[in-house]
């Protein structure tokens, strides 16, 4: 009866290591198919980006399921340095790909979230790979060079911290300039999701060694693709609504600390510094909820509000009305530019900052 039992339990655990071995192996098959047969981009998104319906499933790949986050010091994350890809580029020291001059005469950075970073479209589609177009065409005799370094979930706190690490680097000089493309992602002191996780990661360095156990077996156990598999198809998640109470006194207070220390640092060292409050998604230019991704919540209200709260910043410079002469399509999805508002976008900058490149 006993050697019954001890072989249906290791039948049992055969059986299961068996089946994760084989979800393992399967599992980037039916990712691709998931691909290929979802409706993550609509012909339209298709025509904005110019991505042949053939490449949609090499370009959702490169921009979701390749792209991932990499831990930065003081700055939190940044977009995982990427291998040589087609459409989607990334490295920490220079940011997401922009084809620069050599011998730079005079550089700029842009930091900002992901609309800066350019979600959902090509590296060359970019706000600042479309300034560095504009000051191409008007400053051809010059070797100016221009660096992307806005991320998903960063914020004005986030992006000075970043500025401040480049400047202590010695990447930035006298006389560069610095964008700051500010506005829909600013949370005033709130946690971000990757600091809950890093704090939670954090939080295995302070255990004894006999309670890491209770740590990590959880971890291994959800890790499993069995457990994922029956995560995904059989525990339905509620849709939460945001719980976290906005404080605008906060968002305001914080943003516009940022401003001012970026306008003080930026005066001592003698560097050309910008803070710019964006166009905001929902709110500004043409969109279409048709086109929002199937996760993407609608957050029009949101941005009315934070919009008409930010407009109170001292020393930005309002560029929120750059896509109101626009008569296509201005997102691709729920609150990422198309290229011809990156491009919008791109020259507005350029024509506010003029005054100061000559």
């Amino acid at each position: 009866m006993i050697k019954k039992i001890i072989n249906f339990i290791f039948s049992i655990i055969f059986v299961f290591i068996f089946l994760n071995v084989i979800l393992a192996f399967i599992w980037p098959y039916i990712t691709d198919y998931r691909i290929k047969s979802g409706s993550f981009y609509s012909d339209d998104v298709l025509n904005l980006i110019g991505i042949l319906p053939g490449e949609r499933v090499e370009f959702f790949k490169e921009m979701w399921n390749d792209r991932k986050f990499q831990y930065v010091k003081f700055v939190g994350h940044y977009e995982k340095t990427s291998e040589k890809q087609k459409y989607v580029n990334t490295d920490i020291d220079n940011g997401r790909k922009i084809e620069n001059n050599l011998n730079c005469e005079k550089s700029f950075f842009f930091f900002g979230s992901s609309n800066t970073f350019g979600y959902n479209v090509k590296d060359n589609q970019t706000i600042p790979a479309q300034f560095k177009k504009i000051l191409s065409e008007n400053f051809k005799n010059k070797n100016f060079c221009v660096y992307n370094f806005g991320s998903a979930y960063h914020f004005s706190t986030q992006e000075t911290i970043f500025f401040i690490t480049n400047l202590l680097k010695n990447k930035i000089n006298k006389g560069d300039f610095i964008f700051f493309i500010d506005g829909a992602s600013e949370i005033g002191n709130q946690e971000t999701k990757v600091d809950r996780k890093l704090k939670f990661l954090f939080g295995y360095t302070n255990l004894k060694f006999w309670e890491k156990f209770y740590f990590t077996v959880p971890l291994f156990l959800e890790s499993l693709p069995i457990v994922q598999l029956y995560k995904r198809f059989f525990v339905k998640t509620k849709s939460k609504k945001n719980e976290n109470v906005v404080n605008q006194d906060e968002i305001l207070n914080v943003f516009q600390k940022n401003v001012i220390i970026r306008k003080a640092i930026c005066l001592n060292m003698e560097i050309n510094c910008y803070t710019f409050l964006q166009p905001f998604p929902q709110i500004a230019g043409v969109y279409d909820k048709k086109l929002f991704l199937t996760d993407a919540p609608d957050r029009e209200d949101e941005f009315k509000e934070k919009h008409n709260l930010l407009k109170k910043t001292k020393y930005i410079v309002d560029i929120s009305d750059a896509l109101n002469n626009m008569k296509e399509l201005s997102f691709v999805d729920a609150g990422h530019f198309s290229p011809k508002a990156s491009y919008a976008v791109a020259n507005s900058i350029y024509l506010k900052i003029l005054k100061d490149l000559n």
